[in-house]
């Protein structure tokens, strides 16, 4: 229960009971009830009891009776039901607030030396492999930007907290990033700077990610032909296939989940939203858990390109015509010499549409509420525009420069680590300020281009 987790993070906090009344403003009887009687607080109190206990809402509520409880067949699905009512209805409540409240830009600061220890896999993220993320205190995970990262920009940890925002108040639970510091990380590991930004785990003890690759190559479908997966090559995917597998035909309600994830990641012009980039939350044995939130959103098309305009224009009209489903024209791929990569990219030009005919005709209850949330977004934008203004952190960089895409391309598509180190040469100090003002105004006149694009698709 909820409460259950509040006399956790009390005690987590060295406070009293006392201490945590006088602080939140509830009363200490009311507090004993909690436990007393097995009920939870109201709604209207949790933003101040996060606030108090220094935890985000998507902490608070992210694990709750119904998830330890998920799977046990002694659990009885009325009183399963109602406490995951309960625990949505104060969620809403939550985001009906968060709506209102813009993200904060003001980056937080931590010692590399503090940390409490590092994980080797992105623990925001889904890919696994040589990183190591340092965590601090309360399970808060330091997630870096990297030096060779395709298009590197300081706007990629912008866009994480943007959009997990967004998410999180328009859309679906999804973890909160903060722009970060993380002093002498970069020093310790040399392809990595020392500003990234921090988000909680999203997972527990004895839990771990697996994402769609390690789950379709650890539990095959003849439907889901996942090996055809090649990074660089995509811009967008096809997820139909991965809707048509036997686990999420039997698992309508995660299917449902991921399905939302999909209108989302189109939504926020995610190019980056792969296979790599969705996960499961596994226990020790592998055993599917649940879906986990939206993670990983620095890849958004809008934030990509605020030191060139030609490529903004570029990839934003590509993102447009996989929504609209335009026909590849004959020999437009014929520059990729590899068939197999220009197979790739012929499917991944029109995908997104396909995936919205896809969902529109099989989920129409997804549809529904993702439009309803979506009119919510279009009206706040039009009424409430300054919450969608970035604006700088303090002492946060803010200069771009979009042809270090060559170096990642170097080193992590064609292996040539020499060419990837001249390149590193070429471009080291010739970045070019950012102007907020006209990011924030591309951004929200695309992302108002693509909500009437999706909006036509669903409502036929």
């Amino acid at each position: 229960m909820i409460s259950e987790k509040i006399f956790e993070l009390i005690l987590r906090n060295g406070m009293t009971q006392k201490e945590f009344s006088e602080e939140t403003g509830i009363s200490q009887s009311t507090i004993s009830d909690w436990k007393r009687k097995g009920t939870n607080p109201s709604a209207d109190k949790i933003l101040k009891i996060c606030e108090v206990l220094k935890v985000t809402p998507y902490e608070l509520l992210g694990e709750n009776e119904t998830e330890r409880n998920a799977g046990n067949p002694e659990m009885s699905a009325g009183n399963e039901t109602e406490k995951k009512n309960e625990s949505w209805d104060i969620w809403q409540h939550c985001r009906r607030i968060k709506m209102k409240q813009k993200p904060s830009y003001l980056p937080k600061k931590y010692k590399y030396s503090a940390r409490s220890g590092n994980l080797k896999a992105e623990a925001v993220g889904v890919v696994k492999g040589e990183k190591h993320f340092p965590v601090f205190e309360g399970d808060v995970v330091f997630k870096p930007l990297t030096k060779s990262k395709p298009l590197s920009t300081p706007l990629f940890a912008y866009a994480e907290v943007f959009w997990s925002w967004v998410i999180d108040a328009y859309f679906m639970p999804a973890p909160q990033y903060q722009l970060a510091f993380c002093e002498g990380y970069e020093a310790e590991v040399e392809k990595y700077y020392d500003y990234g930004t921090v988000s909680p785990m999203i997972y527990n003890k004895g839990e771990h990610l697996l994402n769609l690759l390690e789950v379709f190559r650890k539990y095959p479908d003849p439907k889901v032909h996942i090996d055809d997966y090649v990074n660089y090559c995509q811009m967008f995917y096809d997820y139909t296939e991965i809707l048509e597998s036997d686990y999420f035909q039997n698992n309508t309600a995660m299917a449902e989940e991921l399905v939302m994830q999909i209108l989302v990641s189109i939504l926020k012009g995610d190019q980056n939203y792969h296979y790599e980039n969705i996960a499961f939350v596994c226990d020790e044995d592998d055993k599917i858990l649940r879906l986990a939130p939206m993670i990983d959103h620095e890849f958004s098309t809008y934030f990509m390109f605020p030191d060139s305009m030609p490529r903004q224009m570029y990839w934003f009209e590509q993102l447009a015509r996989s929504i609209q489903g335009d026909e590849v024209q004959r020999g437009e791929f014929d520059y990729l010499t590899k068939e197999t990569e220009r197979h790739l990219m012929e499917k991944s030009a029109t995908c997104l549409h396909k995936n919205l005919i896809y969902i529109r005709e099989h989920y129409p209850k997804v549809c529904a509420a993702f439009l309803e949330d979506l009119s919510r977004l279009e009206n706040d934008l039009k009424e409430e525009k300054e919450l969608f203004e970035l604006e700088k952190g303090p002492g946060y960089p803010d200069t771009a420069n979009s042809d270090v895409y060559l170096i990642g391309k170097a080193r992590y598509k064609d292996h040539d680590e020499k060419k990837a180190r001249e390149y590193e040469v070429k471009y080291s100090g010739k970045e070019k300020q950012i102007n907020f003002e006209v990011v924030n105004s591309v951004s929200v006149y695309e992302i108002k281009k693509i909500m009437q694009q999706m909006r036509e698709i669903l409502e036929k």
